[in-house]
Protein backbone atom coordinates (compact mmCIF):
# COMPACT_ATOMS: atom_id res chain seq x y z
CA UNK A 1 0.00 0.00 0.00
CA UNK A 2 1.35 3.40 -0.88
CA UNK A 3 1.54 5.90 1.91
CA UNK A 4 1.09 9.62 1.35
CA UNK A 5 1.47 12.07 4.21
CA UNK A 6 1.06 15.83 4.25
CA UNK A 7 3.14 17.27 7.06
CA UNK A 8 3.81 20.89 8.00
CA UNK A 9 6.82 21.83 10.12
CA UNK A 10 6.35 24.28 12.97
CA UNK A 11 8.75 26.35 15.02
CA UNK A 12 11.93 25.95 12.99
CA UNK A 13 15.12 26.19 15.02
CA UNK A 14 17.95 28.11 13.40
CA UNK A 15 21.43 27.32 14.62
CA UNK A 16 24.00 30.01 14.00
CA UNK A 17 27.47 28.82 13.05
CA UNK A 18 28.97 32.29 13.02
CA UNK A 19 31.64 33.68 15.31
CA UNK A 20 29.11 35.14 17.75
CA UNK A 21 27.89 31.69 18.71
CA UNK A 22 24.34 33.03 19.05
CA UNK A 23 21.43 30.76 18.24
CA UNK A 24 17.96 31.86 17.30
CA UNK A 25 15.02 30.03 18.84
CA UNK A 26 11.34 30.85 18.63
CA UNK A 27 11.80 34.57 18.97
CA UNK A 28 14.99 35.32 17.07
CA UNK A 29 17.92 37.46 18.13
CA UNK A 30 17.76 41.24 17.91
CA UNK A 31 21.34 41.17 16.69
CA UNK A 32 20.37 39.35 13.50
CA UNK A 33 17.04 40.97 12.84
CA UNK A 34 14.67 39.11 15.14
CA UNK A 35 11.94 40.91 17.06
CA UNK A 36 12.38 39.30 20.45
CA UNK A 37 9.33 37.37 21.58
CA UNK A 38 6.56 39.45 20.15
CA UNK A 39 7.69 42.58 18.36
CA UNK A 40 7.38 46.20 19.54
CA UNK A 41 4.02 47.09 21.06
CA UNK A 42 2.70 49.80 18.78
CA UNK A 43 5.10 49.71 15.83
CA UNK A 44 6.29 52.78 14.00
CA UNK A 45 3.69 52.28 11.29
CA UNK A 46 0.86 52.10 13.82
CA UNK A 47 -0.09 48.46 13.62
CA UNK A 48 -2.51 47.48 16.38
CA UNK A 49 -1.01 45.34 19.18
CA UNK A 50 2.37 45.46 17.52
CA UNK A 51 1.05 44.06 14.23
CA UNK A 52 2.56 45.05 10.90
CA UNK A 53 0.41 47.18 8.57
CA UNK A 54 1.54 45.16 5.55
CA UNK A 55 0.03 41.86 6.60
CA UNK A 56 2.24 40.66 9.43
CA UNK A 57 0.65 38.94 12.38
CA UNK A 58 -0.24 40.88 15.47
CA UNK A 59 2.32 39.06 17.62
CA UNK A 60 5.43 40.04 15.77
CA UNK A 61 5.20 37.62 12.85
CA UNK A 62 6.85 38.20 9.52
CA UNK A 63 4.81 39.92 6.78
CA UNK A 64 5.88 37.28 4.24
CA UNK A 65 4.63 34.11 5.86
CA UNK A 66 7.02 33.77 8.77
CA UNK A 67 6.01 32.18 12.03
CA UNK A 68 4.00 34.26 14.43
CA UNK A 69 6.29 33.73 17.41
CA UNK A 70 9.29 35.78 16.57
CA UNK A 71 9.58 36.88 12.98
CA UNK A 72 11.49 33.90 11.55
CA UNK A 73 10.86 33.59 7.81
CA UNK A 74 9.39 30.28 6.67
CA UNK A 75 12.07 28.73 4.51
CA UNK A 76 10.11 25.73 3.25
CA UNK A 77 6.49 24.54 3.21
CA UNK A 78 4.18 21.85 1.79
CA UNK A 79 6.11 18.83 3.07
CA UNK A 80 5.04 15.45 1.65
CA UNK A 81 6.43 11.92 1.99
CA UNK A 82 5.13 9.20 -0.32
CA UNK A 83 6.14 5.62 -1.07
CA UNK A 84 7.64 5.28 -4.56
CA UNK A 85 5.14 3.61 -6.89
CA UNK A 86 7.64 1.17 -8.44
CA UNK A 87 10.26 0.73 -5.72
CA UNK A 88 8.49 0.50 -2.38
CA UNK A 89 11.69 0.88 -0.36
CA UNK A 90 12.14 4.43 -1.65
CA UNK A 91 10.40 7.36 0.04
CA UNK A 92 9.84 10.34 -2.22
CA UNK A 93 10.07 13.69 -0.43
CA UNK A 94 8.58 16.82 -1.99
CA UNK A 95 8.33 20.34 -0.63
CA UNK A 96 8.34 24.00 -1.63
CA UNK A 97 11.33 26.24 -0.99
CA UNK A 98 10.19 29.71 0.02
CA UNK A 99 13.70 31.16 0.16
CA UNK A 100 16.94 30.38 -1.69
CA UNK A 101 19.52 28.30 0.17
CA UNK A 102 23.20 27.55 -0.23
CA UNK A 103 22.55 23.89 0.58
CA UNK A 104 19.56 21.71 1.40
CA UNK A 105 19.57 18.07 2.50
CA UNK A 106 17.40 15.52 4.28
CA UNK A 107 18.47 13.15 7.04
CA UNK A 108 16.90 10.09 8.64
CA UNK A 109 17.99 7.19 10.83
CA UNK A 110 18.18 3.50 9.84
CA UNK A 111 19.36 0.83 12.30
CA UNK A 112 20.91 3.47 14.53
CA UNK A 113 22.85 5.09 11.67
CA UNK A 114 22.03 8.56 10.37
CA UNK A 115 21.78 8.66 6.58
CA UNK A 116 21.45 11.82 4.52
CA UNK A 117 20.86 12.95 0.97
CA UNK A 118 23.63 14.90 -0.80
CA UNK A 119 23.55 18.65 -0.03
CA UNK A 120 22.29 20.64 -3.00
CA UNK A 121 21.80 24.38 -3.58
CA UNK A 122 18.14 25.35 -3.78
CA UNK A 123 16.07 28.10 -5.40
CA UNK A 124 12.54 29.13 -4.42
CA UNK A 125 9.96 26.74 -5.84
CA UNK A 126 9.15 23.02 -5.88
CA UNK A 127 11.83 20.62 -4.62
CA UNK A 128 12.08 16.85 -4.35
CA UNK A 129 14.48 14.10 -3.30
CA UNK A 130 14.44 10.31 -3.16
CA UNK A 131 15.33 8.81 0.22
CA UNK A 132 17.50 5.74 -0.39
CA UNK A 133 18.89 2.93 1.72
CA UNK A 134 15.77 2.23 3.79
CA UNK A 135 14.65 -1.39 4.37
CA UNK A 136 11.05 -2.40 3.59
CA UNK A 137 8.26 -1.79 6.12
CA UNK A 138 10.46 0.61 8.07
CA UNK A 139 9.33 3.82 9.74
CA UNK A 140 11.69 6.78 9.55
CA UNK A 141 11.53 10.33 10.88
CA UNK A 142 12.89 12.80 8.34
CA UNK A 143 14.56 16.15 9.00
CA UNK A 144 15.08 18.89 6.40
CA UNK A 145 18.29 20.93 6.79
CA UNK A 146 18.56 24.34 5.13
CA UNK A 147 21.85 26.24 5.09
CA UNK A 148 22.03 29.97 4.36
CA UNK A 149 25.51 31.39 4.78
CA UNK A 150 26.64 30.10 8.19
CA UNK A 151 23.15 29.39 9.52
CA UNK A 152 21.56 25.94 9.37
CA UNK A 153 17.84 25.53 10.03
CA UNK A 154 16.52 22.07 10.94
CA UNK A 155 12.86 21.38 10.16
CA UNK A 156 10.87 18.30 11.16
CA UNK A 157 9.82 17.04 7.74
CA UNK A 158 7.62 14.21 8.97
CA UNK A 159 7.41 10.48 9.59
CA UNK A 160 6.64 7.79 7.00
CA UNK A 161 6.95 4.04 6.50
CA UNK A 162 8.36 2.29 3.45
CA UNK A 163 6.26 -0.31 1.66
CA UNK A 164 6.64 -4.07 1.38
CA UNK A 165 8.75 -6.03 -1.08
CA UNK A 166 7.14 -7.97 -3.95
CA UNK A 167 5.76 -11.32 -2.84
CA UNK A 168 7.97 -13.30 -5.23
CA UNK A 169 11.24 -11.69 -4.12
CA UNK A 170 12.79 -14.31 -1.86
CA UNK A 171 15.04 -12.80 0.79
CA UNK A 172 18.59 -13.78 1.72
CA UNK A 173 19.77 -14.84 5.15
CA UNK A 174 22.96 -13.36 6.57
CA UNK A 175 24.58 -16.31 8.30
CA UNK A 176 27.72 -14.43 9.36
CA UNK A 177 28.83 -10.81 9.54
CA UNK A 178 31.86 -9.46 11.35
CA UNK A 179 31.48 -5.68 10.98
CA UNK A 180 34.80 -4.99 12.70
CA UNK A 181 36.76 -6.96 10.10
CA UNK A 182 34.57 -6.90 6.99
CA UNK A 183 35.21 -4.35 4.25
CA UNK A 184 33.66 -0.97 5.07
CA UNK A 185 31.23 -0.90 2.12
CA UNK A 186 27.68 -0.94 3.47
CA UNK A 187 25.70 -2.18 0.43
CA UNK A 188 25.92 -4.86 -2.26
CA UNK A 189 24.48 -4.84 -5.79
CA UNK A 190 23.65 -8.35 -7.04
CA UNK A 191 21.13 -10.28 -9.12
CA UNK A 192 19.14 -13.33 -8.04
CA UNK A 193 17.01 -15.82 -9.97
CA UNK A 194 14.00 -16.35 -7.68
CA UNK A 195 12.24 -18.98 -9.78
CA UNK A 196 12.19 -22.72 -9.18
CA UNK A 197 14.61 -23.40 -12.05
CA UNK A 198 18.00 -21.80 -12.60
CA UNK A 199 18.38 -19.65 -15.74
CA UNK A 200 14.62 -19.39 -16.36
CA UNK A 201 13.75 -16.40 -14.19
CA UNK A 202 12.14 -14.44 -12.86
CA UNK A 203 15.21 -12.39 -11.96
CA UNK A 204 15.64 -9.43 -9.68
CA UNK A 205 18.54 -7.03 -9.43
CA UNK A 206 18.74 -5.84 -5.83
CA UNK A 207 20.78 -3.69 -3.51
CA UNK A 208 20.98 -5.09 0.01
CA UNK A 209 22.67 -3.81 3.12
CA UNK A 210 25.04 -5.89 5.22
CA UNK A 211 22.13 -7.10 7.36
CA UNK A 212 20.57 -8.66 4.26
CA UNK A 213 17.82 -6.04 4.02
CA UNK A 214 16.84 -5.37 0.41
CA UNK A 215 16.78 -1.58 0.03
CA UNK A 216 16.29 -1.43 -3.76
CA UNK A 217 15.05 -3.84 -6.42
CA UNK A 218 14.37 -4.07 -10.15
CA UNK A 219 12.55 -6.99 -11.74
CA UNK A 220 13.68 -8.15 -15.17
CA UNK A 221 10.58 -8.53 -17.31
CA UNK A 222 9.44 -11.95 -18.50
CA UNK A 223 11.64 -14.99 -17.89
CA UNK A 224 14.81 -13.32 -19.12
CA UNK A 225 18.04 -13.97 -17.23
CA UNK A 226 20.06 -11.28 -15.44
CA UNK A 227 23.54 -12.33 -14.34
CA UNK A 228 25.59 -9.15 -14.75
CA UNK A 229 24.19 -6.11 -12.97
CA UNK A 230 26.93 -3.50 -12.91
CA UNK A 231 27.63 0.03 -11.81
CA UNK A 232 27.89 2.09 -14.98
CA UNK A 233 31.41 3.14 -15.91
CA UNK A 234 30.64 6.77 -15.03
CA UNK A 235 29.09 5.68 -11.71
CA UNK A 236 25.75 7.44 -12.28
CA UNK A 237 23.36 4.50 -12.72
CA UNK A 238 23.01 0.72 -12.91
CA UNK A 239 23.31 -1.38 -16.07
CA UNK A 240 21.89 -4.90 -16.29
CA UNK A 241 21.45 -7.63 -18.86
CA UNK A 242 18.33 -9.54 -19.88
CA UNK A 243 19.38 -12.59 -21.90
CA UNK A 244 17.20 -15.24 -23.52
CA UNK A 245 19.30 -18.33 -24.20
CA UNK A 246 16.69 -20.55 -22.57
CA UNK A 247 13.45 -18.68 -23.31
CA UNK A 248 11.76 -16.96 -26.24
CA UNK A 249 11.95 -13.18 -25.84
CA UNK A 250 13.99 -10.17 -26.92
CA UNK A 251 17.36 -9.77 -25.16
CA UNK A 252 18.75 -6.40 -24.18
CA UNK A 253 20.75 -4.24 -21.79
CA UNK A 254 19.04 -1.77 -19.46
CA UNK A 255 20.28 1.49 -17.96
CA UNK A 256 18.34 2.63 -14.90
CA UNK A 257 18.61 5.15 -12.06
CA UNK A 258 17.53 3.96 -8.64
CA UNK A 259 14.38 6.10 -8.64
CA UNK A 260 13.62 4.86 -12.19
CA UNK A 261 13.02 8.34 -13.57
CA UNK A 262 15.49 7.13 -16.21
CA UNK A 263 14.86 3.56 -17.33
CA UNK A 264 16.00 2.67 -20.84
CA UNK A 265 16.51 -0.72 -22.48
CA UNK A 266 18.60 -1.27 -25.60
CA UNK A 267 17.31 -4.34 -27.43
CA UNK A 268 20.14 -6.40 -28.98
CA UNK A 269 18.56 -9.30 -30.92
CA UNK A 270 21.65 -11.55 -30.93
CA UNK A 271 22.96 -10.73 -27.44
CA UNK A 272 24.35 -13.96 -26.01
CA UNK A 273 25.12 -14.51 -22.35
CA UNK A 274 27.09 -11.47 -21.23
CA UNK A 275 28.39 -7.94 -21.80
CA UNK A 276 30.53 -5.15 -20.40
CA UNK A 277 30.50 -1.37 -20.76
CA UNK A 278 33.34 0.84 -22.01
CA UNK A 279 34.20 4.35 -20.82
CA UNK A 280 32.42 5.98 -23.77
CA UNK A 281 29.16 4.17 -23.00
CA UNK A 282 29.65 1.50 -25.67
CA UNK A 283 28.75 -2.10 -24.90
CA UNK A 284 30.98 -5.05 -25.80
CA UNK A 285 29.18 -8.39 -25.83
CA UNK A 286 29.04 -11.85 -27.31
CA UNK A 287 26.93 -11.84 -30.46
CA UNK A 288 25.48 -15.35 -30.72
CA UNK A 289 24.26 -15.87 -34.27
CA UNK A 290 23.87 -19.62 -33.63
CA UNK A 291 25.13 -22.19 -31.09
CA UNK A 292 28.18 -22.53 -33.36
CA UNK A 293 28.82 -18.89 -34.31
CA UNK A 294 30.01 -16.42 -31.69
CA UNK A 295 31.48 -12.97 -32.23
CA UNK A 296 32.81 -10.19 -30.03
CA UNK A 297 30.86 -7.07 -31.05
CA UNK A 298 30.84 -3.45 -29.94
CA UNK A 299 27.68 -1.33 -29.88
CA UNK A 300 28.37 2.42 -29.78
CA UNK A 301 26.01 4.88 -28.04
CA UNK A 302 24.81 6.19 -31.43
CA UNK A 303 23.74 2.68 -32.47
CA UNK A 304 26.74 1.98 -34.70
CA UNK A 305 27.90 -1.60 -34.41
CA UNK A 306 31.40 -2.99 -34.95
CA UNK A 307 32.51 -6.62 -35.22
CA UNK A 308 35.78 -7.06 -33.33
CA UNK A 309 36.55 -10.78 -33.37
CA UNK A 310 35.27 -14.05 -34.84
CA UNK A 311 35.74 -16.74 -32.19
CA UNK A 312 34.87 -19.71 -34.38
CA UNK A 313 37.32 -18.71 -37.11
CA UNK A 314 40.00 -19.33 -34.48
CA UNK A 315 38.35 -22.21 -32.58
CA UNK A 316 37.66 -24.32 -35.70
CA UNK A 317 41.35 -25.28 -35.81
CA UNK A 318 40.80 -27.17 -32.55
CA UNK A 319 37.13 -28.15 -32.39
CA UNK A 320 33.78 -27.36 -33.94
CA UNK A 321 31.73 -28.78 -31.09
CA UNK A 322 28.40 -27.31 -30.03
CA UNK A 323 28.90 -24.19 -27.88
CA UNK A 324 32.68 -24.40 -28.25
CA UNK A 325 32.89 -20.59 -28.21
CA UNK A 326 29.92 -19.96 -25.89
CA UNK A 327 30.95 -17.48 -23.20
CA UNK A 328 29.97 -16.74 -19.62
CA UNK A 329 32.09 -13.61 -19.19
CA UNK A 330 33.03 -10.66 -21.38
CA UNK A 331 35.18 -8.29 -19.35
CA UNK A 332 36.96 -5.15 -20.51
CA UNK A 333 40.15 -3.98 -18.79
CA UNK A 334 40.79 -0.25 -19.30
CA UNK A 335 44.31 -0.69 -17.91
CA UNK A 336 45.23 -3.38 -20.44
CA UNK A 337 43.00 -2.18 -23.29
CA UNK A 338 41.76 -5.74 -23.74
CA UNK A 339 38.67 -7.90 -23.33
CA UNK A 340 38.64 -11.27 -21.55
CA UNK A 341 36.41 -13.83 -23.30
CA UNK A 342 35.65 -16.83 -21.05
CA UNK A 343 34.39 -20.02 -22.76
CA UNK A 344 32.84 -22.51 -20.36
CA UNK A 345 32.39 -25.57 -22.60
CA UNK A 346 36.04 -25.55 -23.66
CA UNK A 347 37.30 -24.27 -20.27
CA UNK A 348 39.44 -21.58 -21.87
CA UNK A 349 39.88 -17.80 -21.59
CA UNK A 350 41.06 -15.67 -24.53
CA UNK A 351 42.35 -12.10 -24.28
CA UNK A 352 41.35 -9.85 -27.19
CA UNK A 353 42.86 -6.46 -28.09
CA UNK A 354 39.94 -4.01 -28.14
CA UNK A 355 41.35 -1.77 -30.86
CA UNK A 356 42.69 -4.35 -33.30
CA UNK A 357 40.41 -7.31 -32.54
CA UNK A 358 43.48 -9.54 -32.34
CA UNK A 359 43.50 -12.55 -30.04
CA UNK A 360 46.64 -11.94 -28.01
CA UNK A 361 46.74 -15.30 -26.21
CA UNK A 362 44.57 -17.83 -24.41
CA UNK A 363 44.69 -19.82 -21.17
CA UNK A 364 43.02 -23.14 -20.46
CA UNK A 365 42.23 -26.49 -22.06
CA UNK A 366 42.27 -25.46 -25.74
CA UNK A 367 45.70 -26.50 -27.10
CA UNK A 368 48.57 -24.05 -27.71
CA UNK A 369 47.64 -21.85 -24.76
CA UNK A 370 49.82 -20.59 -21.95
CA UNK A 371 51.20 -23.06 -19.44
CA UNK A 372 49.32 -23.23 -16.15
CA UNK A 373 51.47 -24.03 -13.13
CA UNK A 374 50.84 -26.43 -11.51
CA UNK A 375 48.90 -28.43 -14.12
CA UNK A 376 46.39 -29.50 -11.45
CA UNK A 377 45.22 -25.86 -11.34
CA UNK A 378 43.91 -26.07 -14.91
CA UNK A 379 40.58 -24.30 -15.58
CA UNK A 380 37.38 -26.32 -15.57
CA UNK A 381 34.06 -24.53 -16.18
CA UNK A 382 35.67 -21.28 -15.01
CA UNK A 383 33.46 -18.26 -14.50
CA UNK A 384 34.15 -14.52 -14.25
CA UNK A 385 37.93 -14.42 -14.78
CA UNK A 386 39.17 -10.89 -14.12
CA UNK A 387 42.18 -8.88 -13.05
CA UNK A 388 43.06 -8.09 -9.44
CA UNK A 389 44.30 -4.61 -8.45
CA UNK A 390 47.90 -5.91 -8.61
CA UNK A 391 47.51 -7.41 -12.09
CA UNK A 392 46.94 -11.07 -11.24
CA UNK A 393 44.28 -13.17 -12.94
CA UNK A 394 41.60 -14.50 -10.58
CA UNK A 395 38.66 -16.76 -11.36
CA UNK A 396 36.20 -19.25 -9.96
CA UNK A 397 36.68 -22.74 -11.37
CA UNK A 398 35.85 -26.37 -10.77
CA UNK A 399 38.53 -28.97 -10.17
CA UNK A 400 39.53 -31.21 -13.08
CA UNK A 401 39.52 -34.46 -11.12
CA UNK A 402 38.27 -36.00 -7.90
CA UNK A 403 35.11 -35.04 -6.02
CA UNK A 404 33.29 -32.00 -7.41
CA UNK A 405 34.58 -28.81 -5.83
CA UNK A 406 34.42 -25.13 -6.66
CA UNK A 407 37.69 -23.30 -6.09
CA UNK A 408 38.90 -19.72 -6.36
CA UNK A 409 42.32 -19.53 -8.03
CA UNK A 410 44.66 -16.56 -8.37
CA UNK A 411 47.52 -16.60 -10.88
CA UNK A 412 50.61 -14.50 -11.40
CA UNK A 413 50.86 -13.55 -15.08
CA UNK A 414 54.22 -13.79 -16.86
CA UNK A 415 53.98 -12.40 -20.39
CA UNK A 416 57.58 -13.31 -21.21
CA UNK A 417 57.36 -17.01 -20.37
CA UNK A 418 53.64 -17.21 -21.22
CA UNK A 419 52.76 -18.83 -17.92
CA UNK A 420 50.07 -18.52 -15.29
CA UNK A 421 51.43 -19.55 -11.90
CA UNK A 422 48.97 -20.12 -9.10
CA UNK A 423 49.82 -17.97 -6.07
CA UNK A 424 46.67 -18.44 -3.99
CA UNK A 425 43.54 -20.56 -3.87
CA UNK A 426 40.48 -20.85 -1.69
CA UNK A 427 37.99 -23.65 -1.15
CA UNK A 428 35.13 -22.99 1.28
CA UNK A 429 35.19 -25.19 4.35
CA UNK A 430 31.43 -25.63 4.12
CA UNK A 431 31.85 -27.19 0.68
CA UNK A 432 29.62 -24.75 -1.20
CA UNK A 433 29.41 -25.83 -4.80
CA UNK A 434 27.71 -24.11 -7.69
CA UNK A 435 27.27 -26.57 -10.53
CA UNK A 436 27.07 -23.55 -12.81
CA UNK A 437 28.03 -19.88 -12.63
CA UNK A 438 30.10 -18.18 -9.95
CA UNK A 439 31.75 -14.85 -9.32
CA UNK A 440 34.86 -13.45 -7.66
CA UNK A 441 36.31 -9.96 -7.17
CA UNK A 442 39.42 -8.87 -5.27
CA UNK A 443 38.78 -5.60 -3.43
CA UNK A 444 41.27 -2.79 -2.93
CA UNK A 445 41.29 -3.70 0.77
CA UNK A 446 42.70 -7.14 -0.08
CA UNK A 447 39.44 -8.87 0.77
CA UNK A 448 37.74 -11.12 -1.77
CA UNK A 449 34.03 -11.27 -2.64
CA UNK A 450 32.88 -14.67 -3.91
CA UNK A 451 29.59 -15.89 -5.36
CA UNK A 452 28.98 -19.62 -5.61
CA UNK A 453 26.53 -19.45 -8.51
CA UNK A 454 23.70 -21.96 -8.32
CA UNK A 455 24.53 -22.71 -4.67
CA UNK A 456 23.12 -19.27 -3.84
CA UNK A 457 25.84 -18.41 -1.32
CA UNK A 458 27.94 -15.23 -1.22
CA UNK A 459 31.04 -14.81 0.93
CA UNK A 460 33.49 -12.08 1.79
CA UNK A 461 36.83 -13.37 3.03
CA UNK A 462 39.71 -11.33 4.41
CA UNK A 463 43.35 -11.54 3.32
CA UNK A 464 43.80 -14.52 5.66
CA UNK A 465 40.90 -16.38 3.98
CA UNK A 466 38.70 -15.96 7.05
CA UNK A 467 35.00 -15.51 6.29
CA UNK A 468 33.80 -12.10 7.52
CA UNK A 469 30.42 -11.94 5.75
CA UNK A 470 28.22 -14.70 4.39
CA UNK A 471 24.82 -14.56 2.73
CA UNK A 472 22.66 -17.56 1.83
CA UNK A 473 19.92 -17.14 -0.78
CA UNK A 474 18.54 -20.63 -0.26
CA UNK A 475 19.90 -22.23 -3.42
CA UNK A 476 18.80 -19.45 -5.78
CA UNK A 477 21.26 -18.62 -8.56
CA UNK A 478 23.05 -15.33 -7.87
CA UNK A 479 24.92 -13.20 -10.39
CA UNK A 480 27.72 -10.66 -10.32
CA UNK A 481 28.13 -8.75 -7.04
CA UNK A 482 29.54 -5.25 -6.49
CA UNK A 483 30.00 -3.60 -3.10
CA UNK A 484 28.72 -0.03 -2.81
CA UNK A 485 28.67 2.94 -0.47
CA UNK A 486 27.03 5.87 -2.26
CA UNK A 487 23.53 5.01 -3.45
CA UNK A 488 22.82 8.60 -4.48
CA UNK A 489 25.59 8.48 -7.08
CA UNK A 490 23.57 5.74 -8.80
CA UNK A 491 20.60 8.08 -8.96
CA UNK A 492 22.39 10.89 -10.80
CA UNK A 493 21.61 9.52 -14.26
CA UNK A 494 23.11 10.09 -17.67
Amino acid sequence: MHLALLLLACNPVRVSQGDSGESVGDGGSVADGGLGDGGADGGADGGADGGMPDGGSADGGSPDGGSGDGGAVELATDFRLTVHEQVHTILQATWTMEEPADAVWLSFEVDGEVLSTPPQPAKPGPASEALLGIPPDTEVAVTLHIQQDDDVTDLDFGVATTGSLPDDLDLPTVTLWDPLHADSHRYALVSVNVGDYDFYGPCYTVIMDRHGNVVWYYKTSGSRLTLFPRVSRDGTHVTLDATVYYVRDDPGITRVTLDRRLDEETVIPDLGFTYDELDDGSFVFDAAESPYDYFLDRLYPDGTRQRLWDCNAWMDAYTSQYWACAVNTVLWSPERGTVLWSMFETSTVAEIDLETGERLHHFGQVPDGWEIIPPTSMFELQHYPNWTPDGHLITTTHVTSGPARQVIREFEVDEGSETLTEVWSYTPEAGYYGSYAGDVTRLESGHTIIGFGTAGVIQEIDDSSEVVWEVDWGGHLTGHLTLLDDLYALNAGW
